[in-house]
């Protein structure tokens, strides 16, 4: 055998033994990081213990809520076959400190407003609620609460129809990206929304029927709706009141005219201190599992289920709650989601601390 032949056979034997070396390690290393995550569930940093720093606490108002669970059939399908254990027995209260109106206010949103090319004298709906109409288009409007600049600005497709020239959105990259440029050369959006989490939903609007529905494709998509949720905040979600729904949004739409194309925009944002927080105690799982059987859950998408067959639960867990409406707190709530597009939320403090 000549040197060459061997040496051959050497190398490739080396590279054998290289790439199952390498092998090894990475399934050593995914066994480790495997263990160690499963350690640190089962046993998770501990809270301080509840301290209630700001007493009793104002009962989450779930808007845009038509009933409760009371009268509905329910069944816990999920892995564990019980409700889980939540991994602490006390959440975080956060402080969300009131707007404070200036003598600037009603200037600083007739500026904002002329940016937009709102350059028409306001309309005061109330004191403190203003709306605009676009001189060069009618159906082009803007109404700003001045205390707090949130604001909508819309465009009523309904009644002109004609902004769906037949044409469908080429990409989502490109709707989110248009929407962006808009919102970061109008200023107003706080960067915690701009830069949270952001979801789309294709849709089709038929001019015929002045109706929405959802898009077979994006090829079938001449309207999209792009949701910004705030970030996760103590590794929870931040959900708003219609669960997949933000109420920070907007309607996008590939027509002609560049003013045409952002159907609606809206906005509301109410600040959270984040450094101004308490901790209170949690109903257990279970308690809440039994508070959604015995009704007193809030149900905010039905979806395709009804009274008279259960209603089947995969999920339950905890998030934050972001009202539409202004509040004092950000709190957490217990969420349970199910089959066919059913939705539940109920307040997690132990209800002994709440009003």
């Amino acid at each position: 055998m000549s040197q060459l032949t061997e040496i051959s056979i050497v190398t490739k034997k080396l590279a054998i033994g290289f790439v199952l070396v390498f092998i090894s390690y990475i399934l050593v290393k995914l066994l480790f990081d495997a263990s160690i995550a499963y350690w640190k569930a089962m046993h998770p940093i501990p809270l301080y213990p509840p301290q209630e720093e700001f007493g009793k606490l104002p009962t989450p108002k779930f808007t845009h809520v038509a009933t409760s669970s009371s009268g509905l059939k329910f069944k816990l399908e999920n892995v564990e076959g019980l409700p889980i254990k939540t991994a602490t027995s006390a959440s975080r209260v956060y402080y969300m400190p009131k707007k404070l109106p200036s003598l600037l206010a009603a200037q600083k949103a007739r500026d904002f407003a002329i940016k937009l090319g709102f350059k028409n004298k306001e309309n005061p709906l109330t004191s403190t609620y203003y709306r605009y109409i676009d001189p060069e288009d009618r159906f082009r409007t803007l109404e700003i609460d001045i205390n707090n600049m949130n604001f909508k600005v819309q465009y009523d497709y309904e009644s002109n129809p004609s902004v769906f020239t037949g044409d469908t959105i080429q990409s989502k990259e490109q709707a989110l990206t248009e929407v962006k440029n808009f919102i970061q050369f109008s200023g107003i959006f706080d960067g915690s929304i701009l830069n949270g989490n952001v979801t789309t939903a294709n849709l089709f609007y038929d001019t015929q029927t002045k109706t929405a529905s959802v898009a077979s494709s994006l090829s079938n998509t001449n309207l999209m709706r792009i949701n910004y949720f705030r970030k996760d905040l103590d590794n929870e979600k931040i959900l708003p009141p219609a669960f997949k729904e933000s109420y920070n949004f907007a309607l996008f739409t590939p027509a002609d005219a560049p003013n045409k194309r952002i159907l609606k925009l809206s906005y509301t944002f109410w600040p959270i201190a984040f450094d101004n927080f308490g901790t209170y105690p949690l109903r257990s799982s279970q308690m809440a599992w039994q508070d959604l059987v015995d009704g007193y859950a809030f149900v905010v998408k039905l979806g395709n289920n009804n009274a008279d067959k259960q209603i089947k639960i995969r999920n339950i867990y905890l998030a934050y709650y972001d009202s539409e409406e202004q509040q004092s707190y950000l709190q957490p709530i217990y969420v349970f989601e199910g089959n066919n597009d059913f939705v539940a939320y109920l307040p997690a403090i132990v209800s002994d601390w709440l009003e």
